[in-house]
């Protein structure tokens, strides 16, 4: 159980409170920002920055620094990395989530956990119809 508090998820539902609080509110932010006829687009780059994620997962602190600086990331780009870094080390050490599972399942899990919360949505700022595009994006992609 130590390990899964190394990475801020001590139980599934403390991964369901990260998942709503951080992941997907940065993509629900971004689509209920965007026309609807972007968020196929939007969602695409969610994917990329899942499978970029990973990538990182076993280098180092200054291996990661150095990536971020050779991409001209800015500082918002570096964290959004390193929370999906974080969340799917979180999701696999709780066993949600295979190391083999393509990265970018990491958001249609996300969304099935948090549509459990039900009620919750509303607390989290997250509209549900915002979350079955999320999900079924991710079914065609499969």
């Amino acid at each position: 159980m130590e390990e899964l508090k190394v990475w801020g998820f001590e139980d599934t539902p403390s991964a369901k409170e990260y998942l709503a609080k951080y992941l997907l509110n940065y993509i629900h932010m971004e689509l209920d920002a965007l026309p609807r006829e972007e968020w196929d687009k939007t969602l695409s780059t969610w994917a990329k920055i899942c499978a970029f994620a990973k990538s990182l997962i076993p280098k180092k602190e200054e291996e990661r620094q150095e990536l971020y600086k050779r991409y001209k990331f800015d500082a918002v780009m570096v964290g959004i990395a390193e929370d999906v870094r974080h969340t799917l080390m979180g999701m696999y050490s709780l066993k949600i989530l295979k190391e083999d599972d393509k990265p970018y399942k990491l958001i249609p899990i996300a969304v099935d956990i948090v549509m459990q919360i039900g009620e919750g949505l509303q607390a989290y700022g997250l509209k549900r119809e915002v979350l079955e595009y999320i999900k079924s994006f991710f079914e065609r992609r499969a």
